[in-house]
């Protein structure tokens, strides 16, 4: 069984970087008539007000609530879908992983970004999701994360793969967990055993020429 990781992964994170630094200023402007400017002074200190270490932050619904805005958060949501980027390397890799193993999501991602990122990649032969926001209040994937999603998968922790691009929340913490873990990164170079893309996942796993 492969787990997968969403942002850094499958797609950039180019899309929430626009519903955060700038729909939300921007809703927040039209709603409290201040210069967009302006508007992204206040939204970012109360970002930072509440930070990344409660939940609340990785909620959007709660901005939404709590700045007042007029526009929807389905609005916001349909309009960044515009703005996901897919690796080119996602969907052949996912497809070829699939004539051979089950395929999940395992991000700390909320739901309503997941279902945005998915729908946009267009694969669906995901057998489960998972949110550390959604599933249990988490506001990153710890260890007990990943003992969860494979205690709801109902297998070992060893019998699953999980393939992302933090070294901390995608390879440290699952192996932590008992998971086998696999970096993915595109730039650079880290310790931790990685691959240059997803096509070297398929390489490694013996799944293309």
């Amino acid at each position: 069984m492969v787990s997968f990781d969403v942002t850094g992964t499958l797609v950039s994170e180019k899309f929430l970087d626009y519903f955060w630094l700038d729909l939300i200023p921007r809703f927040f402007a039209e709603r409290h008539a201040v210069d967009l400017e302006e508007a992204k002074k206040i939204v970012s200190s109360k970002y930072d007000e509440i930070g990344k270490d409660d939940i609340r932050w990785y909620i959007p619904g709660y901005w939404f609530e709590l700045f007042d805005l007029k526009a929807s958060l389905r609005e916001a949501l349909e309009a960044i879908r515009g703005r996901v980027e897919v690796y080119d390397d996602a969907k052949e890799a996912l497809e070829g992983l699939s004539a051979k193993y089950d395929l999940v999501i395992s991000s700390n991602l909320s739901r309503e970004f997941i279902d945005v990122a998915l729908d946009v990649l267009g694969f669906r032969g995901f057998k489960a999701v998972f949110s550390c926001v959604c599933d249990l209040g988490l506001t990153t994937k710890t260890p007990s994360f990943y003992s969860f999603v494979a205690s709801k998968l109902k297998v070992p922790p060893s019998a699953v793969l999980h393939v992302g691009d933090d070294p901390e929340r995608d390879y440290e913490n699952p192996v932590k967990a008992g998971l086998r873990a696999l970096l993915v990164v595109r730039r650079g170079a880290v310790p931790q055993p990685h691959v240059k893309s997803l096509r070297g996942l398929l390489e490694l796993l013996g799944l293309v020429p």
